[in-house]
């Protein structure tokens, strides 16, 4: 994404999901705007290995991690109409958003469900082969059914908090939840804590929606100012994102892993 003339393209923004059960990380790299890559991050060799693009919108806090690493849960949104004659072409139905099932770091969905009815989509994981998905109407949305997988649906008009179950699966717990913090910016945050890391998202007046970090130990602290993302893996590392990078931090020392800025998205535009 470039800026006004004379003025530097603006970093990517990155943001993260770990797996429980093993050394894997999903990384979303967004940017330019529309665009978003995924990556998996093997954590115990601190290989990164780039996968899909796609064109339209990948909601990460609405997108859910499997606790062996191996599978994805995504929601996602395109409008256009090449992706909208695709899914009539394919499916025969109308549709702007889904959820998706795949195997990082590829976005090809092998269980598909239709969110285009303005209330459906995301979910998470129960196990590693049991999956929640914010879709009521299960025998209508379902486009494609995951082979060895059990899908299940929330009862009534409760919808599966992605976020909150993605983070507790991982060993955050909530410290502070105010009464409403949507919509009410810095001065009220939803608050967790992992270990010496804390993790304040906000929403402001806008409904613009991001995070701030916070090292709580004594002694050295690592550089948290601008970061996207930020968590610690299963061997204690703190692993950053930070302007389009990832670092690790362990040990009181920073050493980078990737500068992800240079990478672009294909010309033109592949179907998701």
């Amino acid at each position: 994404m470039t800026g006004h003339v004379g003025t530097p393209p603006a970093p990517a923004r990155i943001w993260g999901l770990l797996a429980s059960e093993a050394d894997r990380v999903v990384l979303f790299r967004r940017g330019p705007s529309r665009w978003t890559r995924v990556y998996l991050w093997d954590t115990a060799m601190d290989t990164l290995t780039p996968g899909s693009w796609f064109h339209g919108r990948l909601y990460e806090w609405m997108s859910d991690l499997s606790p062996d690493g191996e599978h994805l849960l995504y929601a996602a949104r395109n409008e256009s109409r090449r992706q909208q004659a695709l899914a009539m072409e394919r499916y025969g139905v109308r549709m702007w958003d889904w959820t998706a099932l795949s195997k990082p770091p590829q976005v090809h969905a092998i269980g598909l469900w239709n969110a285009s009815d303005g209330w459906s989509g995301g979910g998470a994981f129960r196990d590693s082969r049991t999956i929640m998905v914010n879709h009521t109407d299960l025998p209508r949305q379902q486009l494609i059914r995951p082979p060895g997988f059990e899908v299940l649906h929330p009862t009534g008009t409760l919808r599966v908090d992605t976020f909150r179950i993605a983070l507790k699966r991982t060993g955050w717990h909530v410290t502070h939840e105010p009464r409403r913090w949507i919509g009410m910016g810095e001065a009220h945050p939803f608050t967790l804590r992992k270990k010496s890391l804390e993790l304040n998202f906000i929403c402001d007046q806008r409904y613009h929606r991001f995070v701030r970090y916070r090292w709580l130990a004594d002694g050295p602290a690592p550089d948290l100012e601008g970061a996207t993302w930020a968590d610690l893996d299963r061997r204690g590392r703190l692993l950053i994102a930070r302007a389009g990078r990832v670092s690790i931090w362990h040990g009181g020392q920073e050493t980078e892993l990737a500068d992800l800025n240079a990478d672009q998205p294909p010309r033109p535009a592949q179907p998701a």
